[in-house]
């Protein structure tokens, strides 16, 4: 048998979760159009009968001495020297200099890798062509995935996952148990689906000043009870996430409740509150209330 951790990483909104959710079968990370949606490198666990894959999921690349922003750069940083193999992931629409930053890692690294080409469903054929050109030019072994519709289902050639199964070590026993398919606790999955809800619904840079965190998770008689914050850096914010007459956040609580509802096949209760924390998203003691923190 196989099983091993392969990472996959690149630069911000390329397509990782949506990647990491189609190879699992499930949902695993969080996904919206705006960059830095995934804050935590989140496991997705792909079984078979002899071999198990772990995908971990980690923030886009960026640097930063302190706040968030530090927190996810040490996350992506730590996946780098933690897994077995890596998955570098550029889109069909990123910038140049973006895609130049993969490649300076992927020539950097020690670890065995592959490197998918992401949104080629865009109508984009010469954009393609050089990139495809420049790609064999550095003998960089790649594969191309694209949308089906509006799903977010992709196409991807099956010999992607041979490629993966090579870097995986020899095993005589699986991680986790063959119906796992996501490390995430229900209260840990609960919070992203909330946090994912608030990116898709605050426009400009809202999002990156809110976090959600889960003050209490109940299960009682097939219902589960949900209590949870939507954080906010300024007052100012309070008023924009709650909107006019309450109605931003009732549509932030009813889009949740009904996607937790959906993923967990249970009947949810969702209470919704918006709390100023001055500057969370730089103190420490804040970032770690919402949960951004180097876990041992």
């Amino acid at each position: 048998m196989k099983a091993g951790y392969i990472g996959v990483v690149g630069l911000p909104n390329v397509g990782k979760s949506t990647l990491v959710n189609h190879l699992c079968g499930a949902k695993v990370g969080i996904t919206s159009n705006k960059p830095q949606t995934t804050r935590k490198n989140v496991l997705g666990v792909k079984t078979t009968d002899d071999q198990q894959v772990v995908f971990v999921d980690s923030p886009g690349f960026i640097q930063a001495e302190k706040g968030l922003n530090s927190f996810l750069e040490s996350q992506w940083r730590r996946v780098l020297e933690d897994v077995d193999g890596l998955v570098f992931v550029i889109s069909l629409d990123s910038k140049k200099e973006s895609v130049e930053r993969t490649f300076t890692m992927i020539e950097t690294t020690n670890k065995p890798y592959t490197l998918v080409i992401t949104k080629t469903d865009l109508n984009e054929a010469e954009r393609l062509f050089v990139l495809e050109e420049e790609l064999k030019r550095r003998e960089i072994k790649y594969f191309k995935s694209k949308r089906l519709g509006k799903t977010q289902n992709l196409s991807l050639s099956p010999k992607f996952l041979d490629d993966l199964s090579k870097m995986l070590p020899e095993t005589n026993h699986f991680y986790y148990e063959s119906d796992i398919y996501t490390t995430q606790t229900l209260r840990e999955l609960s919070s992203e689906i909330i946090l994912e809800t608030v990116f898709r619904n605050l426009s400009n840079e809202l999002p990156y000043e809110t976090a959600v965190v889960v003050r209490d998770f109940k299960d009682e008689n097939m219902l589960y009870k949900i209590y949870a914050d939507i954080l906010v850096s300024k007052e100012r914010y309070k008023k924009i996430v709650v909107g006019r007459g309450g109605q931003t956040i009732k549509r932030i609580g009813m889009e949740s409740r009904k996607t937790i509802e959906k993923e967990f096949s249970n009947k949810v209760f969702l209470d919704l509150n918006v709390k100023v924390k001055e500057n969370w998203n730089k103190k420490p003691s804040h970032l770690r209330e919402a949960g951004y923190y180097e876990q041992a």
